[in-house]
């Protein structure tokens, strides 16, 4: 067995960490130095990423994000396991299962969305998996998807491929998106002011930190904008990634009824108009998923593979059911796009 050290990411010299990231982390890695302590909400020094060790080399890392799971009216403490990555020289010698079992002692359940070689990881230590969550994307402009019909009239094609959402959508009055951050106080208040989840399974607390630090300090947040209407609201992140223009929905909250199917429509309605390219959120409410077909067709739909752990048995059993408010904001997953280029 190698002799590994683990340290916290503030116990390791940042060039060094800086040049570890250009390796594992190509596309964002200045993002990431730069904004580092928002990344990982630093300020909550009992969850800090951890750095993996050898010979005074960063040869692994383990970002990870704390969040907090409301269980049997007690709240316990949790984290989501982002930026998993081990050198290609060190993979296949315990380098990540060393990682993945040292995060365990920093929080009471472990959550992590993983790929296929992270999956063996997790499996080999015995995480309950679940492919509960669902992707939901719907390409809007299908030139950008399929090369082959660049010199087709674009505003006929598109017109023709959204037709049935369009007439769907012709109803609804149109909802102008407001800049979160000109509107960011009376947002934050109408959050403090919203119905909260009530369920017996695991659900996510999003208390106003958790808000502060996902949005207020979103170091992207000039993109984000939120959808109003009848005391709802549906924040979105605006993005153009490598020339795709996306409208990620990251989180919905209401004050009185819900009114969250419409919402979509109307975020929707509105990116069909502006000229977007592609609409996208993720949920693990089957319910919510089937209602949204008409905008998310099934055959975009893709399970996001979710690894999760907890020493606690009765938590741990729980798991297989998964958290079940989820959104888009839990985790990483729109920050996943925020690259350098």
């Amino acid at each position: 067995m190698l002799n590994y050290i683990i340290k916290k990411i503030t116990q390791v010299d940042r060039r060094d960490l800086e040049d570890f990231y250009k390796l594992v982390f190509k596309n964002r890695y200045r993002s990431l130095i730069q904004n580092l302590e928002w990344w990982y909400r630093l300020n909550d020094t009992k969850c800090e990423p951890i750095v993996l060790m050898l010979n005074n080399k960063i040869i692994g890392h383990l970002g990870l994000l704390p969040t907090k799971i409301k269980f049997n009216d007690k709240i316990k403490n949790a984290s989501w396991y982002i930026d998993f990555a081990v050198l290609p020289e060190f993979q296949g010698k315990g380098a990540g299962s060393t990682l993945v079992k040292a995060g365990t002692n920093l929080s009471d359940i472990q959550l992590a969305f993983c790929n296929q070689a992270a999956l063996k990881v997790y499996q080999k230590l015995n995480w309950k998996i679940n492919y509960l969550t669902q992707r939901l994307a719907r390409p809007i402009n299908p030139i950008k998807w399929v090369p082959i019909l660049k010199k087709t009239n674009l505003k006929i094609l598109k017109k023709i491929y959204n037709f049935s959402l369009i007439k769907k959508t012709k109803e609804l009055s149109f909802v102008e998106p407001i800049n979160f951050n000109e509107n960011m106080k009376a947002i934050e208040k109408n959050f403090s002011n919203r119905k909260n989840d009530v369920s017996n399974n695991l659900i996510f607390v999003r208390d106003s930190s958790w808000f502060e630090w996902r949005f207020s300090k979103f170091p992207y947040r000039e993109n984000l904008r939120v959808f109003q209407s009848k005391d709802n609201y549906l924040i979105t992140h605006f993005q153009n990634s490598k020339g795709i223009k996306r409208v990620h929905v990251l989180f919905h909250f209401y004050l009185n009824e819900s009114y969250e199917v419409e919402m979509y429509y109307l975020a929707t309605k509105w990116a069909i108009e502006n000229d977007y390219d592609l609409i996208w959120s993720c949920s693990a409410n089957k319910n919510l998923t089937n209602k949204l077909r008409s905008i998310f067709p099934k055959i975009f739909h893709k399970p996001i593979i979710i690894a999760s752990n907890s020493g606690e048995d009765t938590i741990y059993k729980k798991l297989e059911l998964g958290v079940q408010n989820i959104q888009a904001a839990d985790s990483d997953m729109d920050t996943f796009f925020l690259g350098d280029n």
